[in-house]
């Protein structure tokens, strides 16, 4: 059974994805900063999308 997805890129790569099964509010923004983090770039050069996997 397919599911919806929030997968997390920067440039076009996936950095990170996770059913939206059971999320809460404010999750993908502070998911979106720990990336940044991780990632050394800037929060606003990850993007999210929503996929069905």
């Amino acid at each position: 059974m397919r599911e919806p997805w929030l997968v997390f890129l920067r440039n076009g790569e996936e950095l990170l994805a996770y059913t939206l099964r059971g999320t809460f509010p404010g999750e993908a923004q502070e998911t979106i900063k720990l990336l940044a983090f991780e990632n050394g770039c800037e929060p606003a050069e990850i993007t999210t999308k929503v996929v069905n996997r």
